[in-house]
Parts: structure tokens; sequence; C-alpha cells
């Protein structure tokens, strides 16, 4: 019996050697080198290379060689190269366009779970540049990059909640108002406010990351904060009431929902 035991044991232990991990849609040789050119940081090489399979008919439709171009173009985003920055100066809306374009095609969702990490650090520098727009009241520019983050995510409720506030300060209130409303559903099914039903269009059933969760609450406090002060509480009152299970006892949230509400 303990012979048995012993040889299923190995015989188990082979099996989970050669099983397929979740890097291994990235070994293929197809994309291989692609990958050891970004490990090396030659980021316009895997540009080069990944172009080639989106433009041919057997491999344009697969999610892989877009998550690369994505990476790419986010590590030149980052790097110190000033020639490498000059020669692509939109390199961050072209990584957040092809991050889009690689969700898309990944209808299975079989590639996006391996790339988690990387698109949440993609959506930390989309903020941090939003920001610095928003800062600028460049909103037009700031509205693009939100809109981009709903698109990474369509269930993250902070994506509209700032996208609403870029609309509200660009004068498109009504614009503005729709992406508040889908911002509160969202907060209403993730937290339970609002019962999950087939009538409910918006619905957010993971955790936030860390990213959205920072960003929820600065949106609310500063979407509430601006329009208590043009008059319109009701919303400011509805928007801090959604973000209320998230976010009570957080000093700062805390702080504004008490000078509104009370």
């Amino acid at each position: 019996m303990k012979g048995n035991l012993l040889l299923f044991s190995l015989i188990a232990l082979v099996i989970s050697f050669f099983a397929p991990t979740p890097e291994a849609h990235a070994q293929d040789p197809k994309y291989g080198r692609m990958l050891e050119d970004l490990v090396d940081g030659k980021y316009e090489r895997v540009l080069f290379r990944a172009i080639g399979f989106t433009e041919k008919e057997n491999t344009k439709k697969h999610p892989e060689p877009y998550s690369y171009m994505a990476r790419a173009y986010l590590k030149i985003h980052q790097s110190d190269d000033p020639g490498l920055k000059e020669s692509y100066p939109k390199a961050l809306k072209e990584s957040l366009k092809y991050c889009t374009k690689f969700i898309k095609k990944d209808k299975e969702f079989e590639y996006v779970p391996d790339q988690l990490e990387f698109i949440e650090e993609l959506r930390s520098e989309t903020i941090a540049q939003a920001d610095t727009e928003m800062d600028a009241e460049k909103y037009t520019r700031a509205k693009s990059l939100y809109n981009y983050l709903t698109k990474l995510d369509k269930s993250d409720p902070a994506a509209y909640v700032m996208l609403g506030l870029a609309n509200y300060y660009a004068k498109a209130t009504r614009d503005a108002e729709e992406n508040w409303s889908v911002s509160i559903e969202l907060l209403g099914s993730l937290t339970g406010r609002i019962p999950a039903s087939e009538e409910i269009e918006f619905i957010r059933e993971e955790p936030l990351t860390e990213s959205m969760t920072n960003l929820l609450k600065t949106g609310i406090i500063r979407a509430s904060e601006q329009l208590d002060a043009d008059g319109k509480r009701t919303k400011a009152i509805e928007l801090l009431e959604s973000g209320l299970p998230l976010f009570e006892g957080d000093r700062s949230f805390m702080v504004t929902y008490g000078s509104i509400i009370g």
C-alpha cells in the first residue's frame, strides 16, 4: 500500500512539473523573443515584433501581441531615456490603447489574469497623469485618460467618479450626471446597498484594487465638495452616501461627510 502511495506521489510530482503554469502562454515560441526583449529593455524591438503579429492574418486576433505592445509602451513612458521619450511622447496613451485592445480580444479571459499586476501599474500611472491634467485644468485630456480607465475595468466606480468630475469641470453636466449614476450603482452592487438583480445594468462583484480605492475616496471627496459649493447638495450627499460603507471611519472622508451631511 505504501509502495503504491509512493508511486502515485512520484507520478503526481512529474505531472505537476510538466503541467502548464500561468506563464505558459508567455513561453509560446511565437512570442518568446518579445518576452526576452522586454526583459532586456529593448522596447522598440518589442513594438516592431508585436506590430508584425497584429498585421498577420493568423495572429492579429490573438491577445498576446497587444499585451506586449501595451507593456513596452508603459516601459517607454517610465523610461529615463530622453531620446526614447522624445520619440514616443504619447507612450502612456498608446499603452492604454493597446491594453484595452488586449482585454477586448481576450474573450475567454484566458490571458488577462496573468497581467493584472501590469494593468494595476498602468492604472496607477494613468491616475497620476490624469491628476496632473486636472490640476492644469486640461479637462479634455483628463477625460480621455479617465475614459481609458473605464475600459481597463468597466466596473471601476472610481474611474466613473473622476470622469464625471472632469466632465463637470468641462461644463458637460449631463455626461457628469450619467458618470456619477454609474459609479453610485456600481458601489451599490459592491456594498449591497442596491440588491443585485437583472434590473441593475452596472454590477461590481470583485474587491477594488488599491489604486481604485484611493482614487475613489479622493474622487468622492472632491466631487461632493465641489457640488456642495455649487449649491447641488443633493447630488453631493448621494455620492457621499454611496461611499460611506467603504470609507466610514476614514478621517478625511468623514470630515467631508460631516461638513456636508452633518
